[in-house]
């Protein structure tokens, strides 16, 4: 099995030909990174090479912080970092897949978004290992950037706004730039938010954040997106809901000695990503939550003792 295989594979799973099930292009996956990465060899040696999904043996997102996992390549995303400060890596021989899967179930999850997009982040050009950033340009249209060296550079912000407008932003950077007092977004404007919401020194009550988006901004919705850079899909959802995954993306969550749980309990989440042809196709987070029956996620923070991290951390370092 050849990558350009499997891509070929995933892309017409993406598109909605599905000629192949969930459950044997995941472990198809695995076969081929195990094969190819020592690392991911190294750690799941041994065990299945076929059955439902959710016995892929999943990565540690910790992994990602060995300089001999999965590099180099062409491309690499970089983690914001954790408290722990070491920057998690994900390379990546190309981003063809990315491109295709996050922009589609970005507007399957919110119709109607603008194509305008004033963003709360740094500019990919500056920074070119920031996978959320590279997520919101390949959304499409008018991009422009309004945080440098990690701090919001709102009066940049004020004349841009004067069309329906796509608003991404990290909780943090949000935060900030509310405390500025801008006035109401136009009418059919989208703000969405992103990111840690416990900083190092910090910590934003995230309903209290949507409701001062509300208040201030006046957007016609407000959403929620969370990915990783070990990923190469996106959740979204609204404030209230569960996060909702793409058809390519599954999510479990487990009990302490790694067994899946029912629907609805609470547990260490593992996500099944079809896009992640270059890293790991399973991946075990340090987050805890629920699984519904409909496979939406309800987020419940972090496992204990977990180190923080997240987009947010990045702007709140900078002094």
């Amino acid at each position: 099995m050849t990558r350009a295989t499997l891509v070929a594979r995933v892309r017409a799973f993406v598109l909605g030909h599905r000629s192949d099930a969930f459950d044997d292009l995941a472990w198809a996956l695995h076969t081929w990174q195990r094969a190819r990465h020592p690392a991911l060899a190294a750690f799941a040696a041994v065990g299945p090479t076929s059955g439902p999904w959710t016995g892929v043996p999943a990565v540690p997102v910790d992994l990602f912080r060995d300089p001999g996992f999965g590099g180099p390549g062409p491309v690499t995303f970089r983690t914001s970092g954790t408290t722990s400060g070491v920057r998690g890596a994900h390379h990546l021989d190309d981003t063809a897949l990315y491109d295709l899967a996050s922009p589609r179930w970005a507007r399957a999850c919110v119709p109607g978004l603008p194509r305008r997009t004033v963003a709360l982040l740094e500019d990919p050009a500056r920074v070119p290992d920031s996978s959320l950033s590279h997520m919101v340009q390949e959304l499409g249209g008018p991009v422009s950037w309004h945080v440098a060296g990690g701090r919001v550079v709102a009066e940049s912000l004020r004349a841009l706004v004067q069309a329906p407008t796509f608003v991404p932003a990290t909780a943090f950077a949000l935060a900030e730039w509310l405390e500025d007092e801008p006035g109401p977004l136009p009418p059919g404007s989208v703000v969405m938010i992103t990111g840690g919401y416990k900083g190092r020194i910090r910590r934003i009550d995230a309903a209290d954040l949507v409701r001062q988006a509300h208040h201030h901004l006046r957007p016609a919705r407000v959403v929620l997106e969370y990915g990783m850079t070990e990923l190469s899909s996106q959740l979204w959802g609204t404030p209230g809901t569960p996060f909702l995954p793409p058809p390519w993306l599954r999510v479990v969550a487990v009990d302490p000695e790694g067994d899946p749980l029912p629907a609805g309990e609470v547990g260490q989440l593992r996500f099944v990503d079809l896009c992640n042809v270059d890293g790991a196709v399973a991946i075990e987070t340090m987050d805890v939550g629920s699984v519904g029956v409909d496979g939406a996620v309800a987020l419940g923070g972090r496992l204990a003792g977990a180190p923080l991290r997240g987009c947010s951390l990045a702007l709140e370092a900078t002094p």
